[in-house]
């Protein structure tokens, strides 16, 4: 995704509920490590990008609520800047 001047590498992740952490808690030190080296090769392979602005964003997904299980009803939580 691009912001302005800026490479955005953006981690989507998803859970039915919070009861194990929820989304955001889900990208771990090694996720974050995977996500790192899968940009560094992104960036290897698109010389041209290789001297942008580059930033890491996480948006979680629940659902709203118990109850909203069943429906579309979600939950959105984006952290820009999320982690380096």
């Amino acid at each position: 995704m691009a912001d302005s001047n800026t490479l955005v590498f953006v981690e989507v992740r998803y859970r039915r509920s919070e009861q194990f952490g929820g989304a955001l808690n889900s990208v771990t030190a090694a996720k974050q490590k995977k996500i790192r080296l899968t940009a560094a090769h992104y960036l290897q392979s698109h010389p041209r990008l290789q001297n942008c602005n580059c930033r890491f964003d996480v948006i979680g997904l629940t659902h709203a609520s118990a109850a909203a299980v069943s429906t579309t009803e979600l939950h959105f939580d984006w952290i820009k800047n999320a982690f380096y």
